[in-house]
């Protein structure tokens, strides 16, 4: 028998309240197991994190507002083929607390985008409650953290983005 990482797909089918549809989310084994250990250990009133941030099989970058899950599924199923590194060109998404659709903007400055998805992983304690990035028309967008639902982008944008940081911030890995 095969290792059930190269087999099966695994996927978070999340529900948001006032979100008509579910967001499904494809992602590796690992991460699906991270993702539960996040919810079972997620407790409002002491200091954890309230975002669950994480790359995914089909070539995002998403962040998760655990607070806001009403319900989720980890589900699984088999796959003929392993997906995994698939690239996606598209547009930065993201949900809002009380809309309905999703909103898409762009950037030219990934390093920004991926300190974004830094300060949702360190949280408002830290960072305080606002986080953001410049759009692609130079603009700076900034996003109350506490009513972002949900939000995905190219994850080669956002691996793009930890170069620049690396080569910024002098990190050596």
């Amino acid at each position: 028998m095969g290792n059930i990482d190269d087999t099966y797909t695994f996927f978070l089918k999340v529900i948001f309240k006032d979100v008509q549809e579910p967001i499904f989310i494809k992602i590796r084994k690992k991460e699906s197991e991270r993702f539960e250990i996040n919810m079972e250990s997620f407790n409002e009133t002491r200091k954890s994190s309230l975002f669950f941030v994480c790359d995914t099989i089909d070539g995002k970058y998403i962040g998760i507002n655990i607070a806001q899950i009403q319900s989720v599924n980890i589900l699984w199923e088999p796959s003929p083929h392993f997906e995994d590194l698939k690239y996606y060109e598209g547009p930065i998404k993201f949900l809002l607390k009380g809309r309905k659709e999703m909103i898409e903007t762009n950037t030219e400055d990934p390093d920004e985008l991926h300190d974004f998805y830094s300060y949702l992983e360190y949280g408002s304690d830290i960072v305080g409650t606002f986080a953001g990035f410049t759009d692609e028309d130079g603009e700076r967008l900034l996003i109350n953290i506490h009513e972002l639902l949900y939000i995905e982008s190219p994850q080669s944008l956002t691996d793009e983005g930890w170069q620049i940081v690396k080569k910024r911030d002098g990190i050596e890995t």
